[in-house]
């Protein structure tokens, strides 16, 4: 007769969880990418608008179309660092402003997949009435 007392019933054991750590961890870091991407599509949403924002205001008040962008530039890098406000997606009508917010995500994975720069980057344009 065999005892359970020998080493391989805990290897067994042992065998599985290193499996359902392993695939946790796979699953985790999908799953942040997957996150990043979408809050970062979010959040450079509410970046541009309140970026348009503070362009209007500025033109509102009679300042001119530098100073808009100044105040759009500024007000994008407040909410993060790594956005960017082209010179060339700005634009100042007699009644609007107009800006493009865009942001390279940051992610654990997904930026070493080849083909993968189109969902890594997160832009939005916003458009804010004048006066």
């Amino acid at each position: 007769m065999r005892s359970c007392l020998t080493g391989e019933t805990g290897g067994i054991v042992v065998g599985w969880l290193v499996k359902l750590v392993a695939v946790f961890s796979v699953v985790g870091v999908l799953a942040f990418d997957g996150l990043s991407v979408g809050v970062a599509e979010l959040s450079v949403t509410d970046t541009a608008a309140a970026a348009s924002r503070a362009a209007g205001t500025v033109l509102t008040g009679g300042g001119t179309a530098q100073q808009a962008y100044d105040a759009a530039y500024r007000s994008a890098l407040t909410a993060d660092g790594v956005n960017q406000v082209p010179v060339e997606a700005f634009q100042v009508v007699p009644a609007s402003v107009t800006l493009t917010v865009r942001r390279t995500t940051s992610t654990l994975v997904l930026h070493h997949v080849p083909g993968s720069e189109r969902w890594l980057l997160a832009q939005s344009t916003s458009t804010h009435a004048v006066g």
